[in-house]
């Protein structure tokens, strides 16, 4: 469990919006990366078996292995570029306008609650 109770304002306190931005971008394309290896993988099991008279469990094995992590790297990907940019669209002060430049205030239990760095404006961000 988080210190606050809230993963986002954690986050948010510790790295800054932009930061913290940047690191979900990166790990949810590494992610990606994963899944592509995955499927690299998953092929090279499906051409393994084709090729091998004996040991088909062990190619089943590299089969189903494959396609497990691919799927969760995937899912992965999908969920990390999702919080990303839903994050990023309530990172607008609805005040002045001003975009990322937040400091936060206190958590909540679905987000965060932050002000503007130029007009001290107060909103919510929502997970």
């Amino acid at each position: 469990m988080t210190r606050s109770g809230s993963a986002l304002f954690d986050a948010l306190q510790r790295l800054g919006f932009k930061r913290w931005y940047e690191r979900q971008l990166l790990a949810g394309h590494a992610h990606l990366v994963l899944a592509l290896l995955s499927l690299l993988a998953l092929l090279g099991s499906f051409e393994a078996m084709g090729l091998a008279q004996g040991g088909r469990a062990w190619n089943w094995a590299g089969v189903l292995a494959s396609a497990s992590v691919g799927f969760w790297a995937l899912r992965r990907y999908g969920v990390l570029l999702g919080q990303a940019e839903s994050v990023s669209l309530q990172a607008t002060c609805p005040h002045c306008g001003t975009y990322g430049r937040l400091q936060c205030l206190c958590a909540r239990p679905d987000g965060a609650e932050v002000s503007c760095r130029a007009c001290s404006g107060a909103w919510v961000i929502q997970d």
